[in-house]
């Protein structure tokens, strides 16, 4: 298949910025250096797409070179490096955070993993068998952290390793009442987090709250709906709990990447 026939390829502006984190030689770095751009597009096509993996046009390579070198660079943490790089950056939204969850739909070969369902992040809701992504942006609605849990697990669980994850110290954190406990208030109060999170309609002490600022966390709901664009995503296929995790990751960087790196 020629590259022009296939969407989405990476610009020089992009690899400008991937590069220096993907040919570095180590334990994990796996083939030769002069095919990783090539490597890094075939997975950001199938996280695109949701191809299976076998599907992947040769263009990119023999498939299961390409799946062998994507475990390689999930299990050293590349992707972790590279969404933390990204918040490095000067001048993106930091003080006003936002976190907020989505349930996914599992599909019936995501399930047969060694260890179980519960430990790879799936589980049974109301929805069937799903998973939930559990996200933290920045006040520009880019990804800063993300998670994933069971998909009947709930909200709160997932809200205090968000806010233990890398990255940029908020000063203020909005959610919806989903997030109304007294634990997490607490915990944001003890790191000067101001919580602008509505109370649930049970509580006797009603909190009120900054409903300007409340209003900036469609950002967040607007930033899961990019990231279902990613079909890979938007479905869960993946046995294990890091490949899925993985490609949320790389759904988030190239959300960062599309409105950062190529206008830089």
């Amino acid at each position: 298949m020629e590259a022009t026939l296939i969407r989405g390829l990476m610009s020089d502006e992009e690899w400008a910025f991937f590069e220096p984190f993907v040919t570095t030689r180590g334990a994990h770095s796996g083939r030769r250096p002069r095919d990783h751009r090539l490597v890094l597009d075939g997975i950001f096509w199938l996280g695109r797409t949701g191809a299976q993996w076998r599907d992947l046009p040769d263009f990119f390579g023999k498939w299961s070179s390409v799946y062998r070198q994507f475990r390689r660079w999930t299990l050293s943490g590349l992707w972790d490096l590279l969404l933390e790089a990204l918040n490095d950056t000067e001048g993106v939204g930091e003080t006003v955070q936002m976190i907020d969850s989505t349930i996914i739909r599992a599909h019936h070969c995501a399930a047969g993993a060694r260890g179980g369902t519960p430990s790879q992040g799936l589980g049974r809701s109301k929805g069937g068998f799903t998973t939930k992504i559990h996200l933290r942006t920045n006040g520009d609605g880019l990804p800063v952290a993300v998670d994933i849990s069971p998909g009947q697990s709930s909200d709160f669980n997932g809200a205090i390793p968000l806010m233990d994850a890398a990255g940029p110290e908020a000063k203020v954190l909005l959610a919806d009442r989903g997030y109304d406990s007294d634990k997490i208030r607490e915990t944001l109060e003890a790191r000067d987090i101001v919580p602008v999170i509505p109370t649930k309609r049970n509580r006797k002490l009603q909190i009120k709250i900054d409903d300007y600022i409340y209003a900036l966390r469609n950002r967040i709901e607007r930033c899961i709906n990019k990231l279902k664009n990613s079909r890979r995503l938007a479905t869960r296929y993946d046995k294990t709990a890091a490949s899925y995790l993985a490609f949320v990751q790389i759904a988030s960087i190239r959300l960062w990447t599309r409105v950062f790196v190529n206008r830089s």
